[in-house]
């Protein structure tokens, strides 16, 4: 839900204007948009898009580049009310005075209640931008623009104070992650709620707006006449001054945060596109013996559904598959699956599958995962939403086996000790089997 005011203004247009920051502000040439095949803009209410970017849909929709809207909440003829064909209506016509040729295309999601439906909400983002699904990592749409050429997704920007803005920016992110796409943010409320503090000044990036596309967007932004805050419409959210601002004031994008994981991935991608075996686990007698303990250390002779993080290039995958019905094995880079897929082809029961967790997670229950030697390359926030994430897809009498080396090394984001002793703090489980030795830590939990 909305945590502002919307019709209070905290600073100022003239004082955003002032800030001596946008002199250090990249800004981006317009003969940029012209290598783009397609824009792909997402809002998560209609409107969110032309307040905040109505100006570069009008730059780039007369360049003749193929313009997508999707809009997560709202369908038409959904809401008996009639206010879903109202706003529909308004934006239709927006994007009419835009010059966008393309119809939004609406979700349907609940206004005001995305972060409830993120599930749903990541399966249509990843449809709409062909990403591999988070639940099979096969690819769930026609195949990304970014295979032939460039392609832009937008999206509200997840600083915005505004949970479906949060929500659905972080949910295109995660997603694209998979695709190669370049993602940019936009904030729609910011100027309300915000002081020059709360801007991210290094990753930003000024949009080259001239006077047409100024009029163009001024002209759709009347189009929303539901929205306008009058004497007559007091239910209304835009105010005059929130209106002129996004007319006359500048349009920016925010570059997403660049996380340590990003580096981590890329670096894995690498190491498995150099090797077939980045760390000789086929060879080295630490991995084989790690291998023999992790399957001797299984309380259960077979298990029905096994899942294993970080699996590489399925040396272990294997071993656990002779345990198992089914064996789910899951890795974030293309080059580790590509592999594994190779070794473990025509093994019945066994599926390999392309996925970052834990923004990206299977569906179904599972007897017995496993995460082996994965946990100290996250941080702690990510570990314990990966922690989450497991015990919740844990069938009843489930199980866990974490398995890490005791040493350190430079891109370790913990030791795998403190990461074992968090799963034991956050998951609620207890241990019923435990194996220590100078090499590594192995722990069963129930």
């Amino acid at each position: 839900m909305v945590a502002f005011d919307a019709l209070r203004t905290v600073t100022p247009a003239a004082e955003w204007e002032a800030r001596p920051e946008w002199s250090e502000v990249e800004t981006m040439d317009a003969q940029a948009l012209d290598a783009l095949d397609e824009l792909v803009v997402f809002s998560a209410h209609p409107d969110d898009e032309t307040i905040a970017v109505g100006g570069l849909l009008a730059l780039v929709a007369e360049r003749g580049i193929p313009v997508r809207v999707i809009v997560a909440t709202g369908a038409p003829g959904h809401d008996e009310s009639g206010q879903d064909d109202h706003r529909a209506d308004e934006l239709r016509a927006a994007l009419d005075r835009l010059g966008v040729d393309a119809r939004p295309q609406f979700l349907g999601l609940p206004d005001g209640a995305l972060k409830h439906h993120a599930d749903r909400l990541r399966a249509e983002v990843e449809r709409a931008i062909g990403a591999p699904s988070a639940s099979t990592g096969e690819s769930t749409g026609a195949p990304s623009a970014a295979s032939t050429g460039r392609r832009w997704l937008l999206a509200p920007w997840p600083g915005d104070r505004h949970g479906d803005h949060r929500t659905l920016g972080r949910e295109l992110r995660e997603a694209a992650a998979q695709t190669g796409d370049i993602v940019f943010f936009y904030p729609v409320w910011l100027w309300q709620w915000g002081q020059p503090a709360d801007m991210p000044w290094d990753r930003v990036v000024g949009l080259p707006l001239d006077d047409r596309s100024r009029a163009r967007k001024s002209a759709a932004l009347d189009a929303f006449a539901s929205q306008h805050h009058t004497p007559e419409n007091e239910d209304g959210v835009l105010t005059v001054e929130f209106l002129a601002r996004a007319t006359e004031g500048r349009e920016i994008l925010i570059r997403p945060e660049r996380h340590a994981s990003d580096d981590l991935a890329a670096h894995f991608e690498a190491l498995h596109r150099e090797s077939d075996d980045p760390w000789s686990v086929r060879s080295r007698w630490y991995e084989r013996r790690k291998r023999a303990v992790t399957v001797a250390s299984l309380p259960r002779e077979r298990y029905g559904s096994i899942l294993e993080l970080g699996a590489s290039v399925g040396a272990l995958t294997g071993e656990l598959a002779d345990r198992a019905d089914t064996a789910l094995a899951v890795d974030g880079s293309a080059a580790a699956v590509e592999t594994a897929r190779s070794r473990l082809a025509g093994r019945a029961g066994v599926t390999v599958a392309r996925m970052r967790v834990p923004g990206q997670w299977p569906d179904g229950a599972f007897d017995l995962v496993v995460v082996s030697e994965l946990a100290y390359y996250l941080a702690d926030d990510e570990w314990r939403a990966l922690t989450a994430r497991i015990v919740g897809s844990l069938a009843p009498d489930g199980e866990v086996l974490l398995c890490h080396w005791l040493g350190s090394a430079d891109d370790f984001a913990q030791s795998g000790e403190q990461a074992h002793a968090t799963f034991r703090a956050a998951s609620g489980l207890s241990a019923t089997v435990a194996h220590r030795d100078a090499a590594f830590l192995l722990e069963v939990f129930s």
